[in-house]
């Protein structure tokens, strides 16, 4: 892990999360240290596996994968967001 790598994940996380804490599609994201934890964890394990050379690739590379454990029980397991139907 280098610097720059940490970087990326961490600038994707706070882009992320200014996104789905102004989507109205988003409703159940509130941005606990839970779900904090959990989105870094995916951006975490997206940029190990895509190596993205910025952070707005690694959050749309997220959107992109379309799941999420963040989402409710009731879910089918599809992210509900516009943004994730458009991808």
């Amino acid at each position: 892990m280098t610097p720059d790598f940490a970087a990326c994940v961490l600038e994707g996380l706070l882009l992320l999360h200014e996104e789905l804490s102004v989507d109205p599609e988003a409703p159940w994201y509130v941005g606990t240290p839970h779900q904090t934890q959990v989105l870094h964890d995916e951006l975490w394990l997206l940029a190990g596996a895509l190596n993205p050379h910025s952070s707005s690739v690694l959050v749309e590379a997220w959107y992109e994968a379309g799941r999420s454990a963040l989402l409710p029980m009731a879910c089918t397991g599809e992210l509900v967001s516009s943004r994730h139907h458009a991808a």
